[in-house]
């Protein structure tokens, strides 16, 4: 599914016009992106829950040179599943 089947499939299931269903999704995706990008952790119950992870820098190689070069430390947003979203994926595909 993508973005605007998303907002497609919530218009039809809130009988909402479609322009009110990508308004409240674009309004929920902000209020992720800024909640991570202020090292937030957000908690959506029975979903799971999206952080940053910070990676340490460390020593890697130029494959074309072998030349030892730092790779620097970055945030990876990650998301984890709740419990009970998983246990509806699993009974779905068993």
């Amino acid at each position: 599914m993508n973005k605007k089947q998303l907002i497609q499939s919530m218009a039809h299931k809130m009988d909402i016009s479609q322009t009110v269903a990508r308004r409240q999704l674009e309004q929920i995706l902000q209020v992720i992106h800024q909640g991570l990008s202020e090292g937030e952790k957000i908690y959506i119950p029975q979903f799971g829950t999206f952080e940053l992870r910070f990676h340490l820098p460390k020593i890697g190689r130029n494959p074309q040179t072998g030349e030892t070069i730092e790779i620097e430390g970055f945030n990876q947003p990650s998301f984890k599943a709740s419990p009970s979203l998983k246990q509806i994926l699993n009974n779905n595909t068993a």
